[in-house]
């Protein structure tokens, strides 16, 4: 097998995956590992899980690796396969607490939310991320994959498996709720 360059295209690499080329899939880890973990990171905003997954992600573009000739972007394709995983540990999740309430018979109440405080310029940034997190699922998915990934729109409508069109509208309707939200914590900044 041949050395992985840092130059090497990522269908280069996919081809080189195709034929089980583990130094291939090395280099597609060392390139793309850090940044579908911050997008798993984001969406489901669990350090540890996120690692989980992130793993998860990795073991199935591998598993799958005889069927990557057939897929256009590599790079989408990786992240739509870390996007189902989130949504599947979700699936599981509220599976299981499901089944742990209908075996203890008790109803699970959720605690009051407690009112929003003075929110000070020092806690900008957390409170930003509270509010990517309070987005709507879709939305907080094409921001995240726009913004912290640099994916086009057609990448990101291969992922989410919607049309360019609707990605744009997901970010736009994301950007302006931010804005709102940043407007009316501190008018000054905008």
């Amino acid at each position: 097998m041949s050395e992985v360059s840092v130059t090497d295209s990522l269908q280069g690499l996919q081809r080189r995956l195709g034929s089980s080329d583990g130094e291939a899939f090395e280099a597609l880890f060392d390139r793309l590992g850090t940044p579908v973990f911050r997008f798993i990171s984001g969406m489901v905003g669990d350090t540890p899980l996120a690692h989980d997954l992130t793993q998860e992600t990795f073991a199935q573009l591998w598993e799958g690796r005889d069927r990557i000739d057939d897929v256009d972007s590599l790079q989408a394709y990786i992240f739509r396969i870390a996007r189902n995983r989130v949504y599947d540990h979700r699936r599981k999740e509220r599976r299981r607490r499901s089944q742990r309430a209908e075996r203890s018979d008790e109803l699970s109440a959720e605690a009051p939310q407690r009112p929003d405080g003075e929110m000070s310029a020092r806690n900008l940034r957390a409170n930003f991320q509270e509010w990517i997190e309070d987005l709507p699922e879709r939305q907080r998915e094409a921001l995240l994959l726009s913004r912290e990934q640099g994916m086009s729109h057609e990448e990101i409508a291969q992922v989410m498996d919607v049309s360019p069109n609707t990605v744009n509208n997901h970010i736009v309707k994301a950007m302006s709720t931010l804005r709102d939200r940043v407007n009316h914590y501190r008018p000054d900044l905008l």
